[in-house]
């Protein structure tokens, strides 16, 4: 059953959302977007993971402010490069029920949907699954550029299944239902099989509450597919050429957005 929704909680004005990659704490290219969306009337956009939450850094302050000052909401998933501890802290002290899946206002016009998190907009119903597997592990420190958090649980899965069928299903990872996407990295076989486990938990949502549209982030790569009646929809990351695209909410169409120039 879905969790009751904040009144407040922002919608698509004119039915048109943006959907956003990774875009790992990158202030100029994010603020860029932002104002791009602006100028083109799209009030709304929902990142899908590796936001950038990191206390040390004034990322989601700054994304706060220049989103307010141009009229937009950004809505974001985790991913697996954040800081997750401090993330859901900081949830919870905003609202003590988003640890049951309900979306929180983190700072003025910058909301978290966390994990099974499902809302509708008009007739189309919604559903958000952060998290993944960090391939990159073995480079980074446990405790403070990676953590175990990082990984859905029993209950995070659970929570998205509950919730009922859904129209579009939101994640950072991808759903492995009848496809392997290939890695353009060189993964270490005990790695990929880990990371592996995750995108077959998220089939396995993904089979039970039937989405017409999956769009994910994390392997920085655009692509579209057609598994099993599903359209997955793959964007690509900050300061490159498919990281983001525009969906109608009423008739589920995207079409590819181009994002600003990358610095020099």
């Amino acid at each position: 059953m879905a969790y009751e929704i904040p009144e407040d909680f922002p919608g698509p004005w004119d039915g048109r959302v943006a959907l956003l990659g990774d875009t790992h704490a990158n202030t100029w290219w994010t603020q860029r977007v932002i104002k791009a969306l602006a100028d083109e009337g799209i009030k709304t956009v929902v990142q899908l993971g590796d936001f950038g939450w990191w206390p040390q850094l004034a990322f989601a302050r700054k994304i706060s402010r220049d989103a307010s000052k141009a009229g937009v909401h950004v809505l974001f998933l985790d991913g697996n490069h954040e800081h997750h501890l401090n993330l859901r802290k900081s949830a919870c002290n905003a609202d003590p029920e988003s640890d049951n899946g309900r979306p929180v206002q983190l700072h003025p016009n910058l909301w978290y949907l966390p994990r099974g998190c499902a809302w509708q907009w008009g007739q189309t119903k919604f559903r958000a699954l952060g998290g993944a597997f960090s391939v990159d592990k073995p480079f980074r420190t446990p405790g403070k550029t990676w953590f175990e958090e990082e990984l859905p649980s029993d209950n995070d899965f659970q929570r998205a299944i509950n919730a009922g069928p859904t129209d579009v299903l939101l994640t950072h990872d991808y759903h492995a239902l009848g496809y392997h996407l290939p890695s353009t990295l060189e993964i270490d076989e005990d790695l990929d099989r880990l990371s592996r486990q995750v995108q077959k938990r998220l089939a396995e949502v993904a089979k039970a509450i039937k989405p017409e549209l999956v769009v994910h982030g994390h392997w920085h790569r655009r692509y579209t597919t057609q598994q099993h009646g599903i359209t997955i929809e793959g964007l690509n990351c900050d300061d490159t050429v498919g990281a983001a695209i525009i969906l109608d909410v009423d008739t589920l169409q995207t079409r590819n957005w181009a994002t600003p120039v990358p610095r020099r």
